[in-house]
């Protein structure tokens, strides 16, 4: 009878041990970083540029594990990638804001509004111009009637209440207006059928 007490002791411990072993091995699993790709985190290496301005330089360099945000004012952020595909990335001293980077690998949408692009892009970003011209309504009311005249990349808008302002594209998906000397920027969505502007107010067809 003590032998066999001794020898079930002795398979328990065992058991015992496997299990503690096999827990903190999936525990160092679930603690390690998300696998580099370092081809891919490679394309967001480098400079970039604040809003496609070319003397608002940014840079972001990574070590292969994690990564460095030095914005256009010179403020540094840590980081990491969210996602296993590396397109997205989160700046952990900057209030954790996020970033996406496009498909074409030119240009980064951060969560808070604001964009960097490629200072060696054109500004395309490869992508056509939509065709902004006709009628546009301020924040989809139709009794708030605004337009867009578009004619070779060069815009006049007129807002719902006749106020007129020039404009050209900054990329595929960014314009530039100028409202009596007063620059707002719209970012237009992906079907091109609505204006995010920068004072917070929105354009839809």
């Amino acid at each position: 009878m003590l032998f066999r007490t001794a020898k079930s002791a002795t398979v328990a411990a065992l058991i015992a041990a496997i299990v503690f072993s096999l827990v903190h091995a999936r525990a160092r699993v679930l603690a390690a970083p998300l696998p580099q790709d370092f081809g891919q985190a490679a394309r967001i290496a480098g400079d970039w540029c604040a809003q496609g301005d070319k003397n608002k330089r940014c840079s972001i360099s990574n070590n292969g594990a994690f990564l460095t945000f030095t914005n256009e004012q010179g403020s540094t952020s840590s980081g990491h990638f969210t996602n296993m595909q590396q397109t997205e990335f989160s700046a952990d001293q900057w209030q954790f804001v996020r970033g996406t980077l496009s498909p074409d690998g030119l240009r980064i949408d951060w969560t808070n509004g604001t964009y960097w692009m490629r200072c060696g892009s054109s500004g395309g970003g490869g992508g056509r111009r939509p065709n902004l011209d006709g009628t546009w309504y301020r924040d989809g009311n139709r009794s708030l009637r605004c337009s867009i005249r578009q004619k070779k990349g060069n815009l006049t808008l007129k807002n719902e209440v006749g106020q007129t302002a020039t404009g050209s594209f900054a990329d595929s998906r960014r314009i530039t207006t100028s409202w009596s000397g007063q620059r707002i920027d719209g970012t237009i969505s992906s079907d091109g059928n609505r204006i995010d502007w920068d004072n917070g107010t929105t354009w839809t067809r």
